[in-house]
């Protein structure tokens, strides 16, 4: 299908309509806040005979995304004359089509979480996470298992996937039995202790694994070129502190201050140390006294994800114009709960030439 994009040297505008009417909202929202939305790169197209696609995030003005707004949300006008949601068959379609978010897993499976007894619930803690995210829009969803301990490199459990049964099949696989002692660990070059039921290199590489993962991450990102948008988040767990010295805590923290995905750190037990998980979870650091606790922290960073996710919006309809330059403005109405809503718009100009009747946007 032919795809014509926006008017080269038209400038998209980003309008903010302030003043929110009602009382405190809810979910954290400040009834005197406002909507952005952000049209994203190449985020306008059109398509014959006359469908019009905008891709683009909502966010209030103090930086919160605001996920979850339906179709009703939304209000399209052309030269400032509202178009009909009926008629043009206006909907929000799924992003997975355009958005991919790639979610890395990195477990910390050193001898301290085999000895412990804890990897069970560590693996329901993981099977939670993995629930939670392809629960909305599995489409948009690629995930990866990775795990640690002392050895230089990180132990490959699931590349990069959307299929949900792969992922359980590598959890699965962690519980795969090898060893009783560590004599039946010889044939492993890097693993030699037997910890519980796993060879392991009975050390704790935490910081080459942290700049490890956000290598892995940021260069997973690269793939899929023709996505118009790709989100990263590596996720780490662990239960102490770094032992190995492979790599320096200096060099960790500046891998997670360079790389553009978010980086979430859970910590368990009282053997960790608090602030280098704080600085290595940049967008989060959740902590667990107990392994009772990590399902919950795990679900934590998943709800944080998803929010993150669901600020984008693809709405498409079918345009009533037959020709000529026009200007396109979305606005958006968030309720606030319990009165009241928050309000944003953008604008951006098009082409109508060559627009003609028979728009089906159902048959897509």
């Amino acid at each position: 299908m032919r795809i014509v994009r926006v008017l080269a040297g038209l400038q998209m505008l980003v309008l903010v309509a302030c003043g929110a009417r009602g009382g405190p909202g809810g979910d954290g929202a400040n009834a005197d806040d406002c909507l952005e939305l952000t049209l994203q790169p190449d985020g306008f197209t059109t398509a014959p005979p006359a469908r019009v696609s905008l891709f683009f995030s909502v966010d209030t003005c103090s930086g919160d995304p605001v996920p979850g707004l339906t179709a009703d949300r939304f209000k399209v006008y052309e030269d400032d004359v509202a178009v009909s949601a009926f008629e043009s068959q206006q909907r929000i379609v799924p992003r997975g089509r355009n958005m991919r978010l790639y979610s890395l897993l990195l477990l910390d499976l050193s001898g301290s979480v085999l000895r412990s007894g804890d990897y069970p619930k560590l693996r329901k803690a993981a099977d939670v996470f993995l629930d939670r995210v392809f629960a909305e829009d599995p489409e948009m969803q690629r995930v990866a298992i990775f795990a640690f301990d002392g050895q230089k490199q990180l132990t490959p459990v699931v590349g990069f996937t959307g299929d949900r049964a792969a992922l359980t099949a590598g959890l699965d696989s962690l519980e795969v039995h090898e060893c009783d002692t560590n004599a039946q660990c010889v044939g492993f070059a890097d693993r030699r202790t037997c910890a519980g039921w796993r060879c392991v290199d009975d050390s704790t590489n935490l910081y080459g694994a942290v700049t490890e993962g956000v290598a892995t991450l940021d260069a997973a990102l690269q793939a899929e070129p023709d996505i118009a948008l790709k989100q990263g988040a590596l996720v780490l767990f662990t239960d102490g502190t770094d032992q190995a010295a492979r790599v320096s805590r200096e060099d960790a923290e500046a891998a997670v201050a360079h790389t553009a995905s978010s980086v979430f750190s859970v910590g368990l037990g009282g053997e960790i140390d608090r602030t280098v998980l704080s600085v290595l979870g940049r967008d989060g650091f959740f902590s667990a006294t107990s392994a009772d606790g990590l399902s919950e922290a795990f679900s934590q960073v998943a709800a944080r994800l998803t929010a993150q996710a669901r600020r984008y919006y693809v709405l498409e309809y079918c345009s009533p114009r037959r020709g000529g330059h026009h200007t396109l403005r979305v606005e958006a109405a968030w309720p606030l709960d319990p009165a009241g809503e928050l309000r944003g718009s953008l604008s951006t100009d098009f082409d109508a030439t060559g627009f003609e009747s028979g728009c089906d946007l159902s048959a897509l």
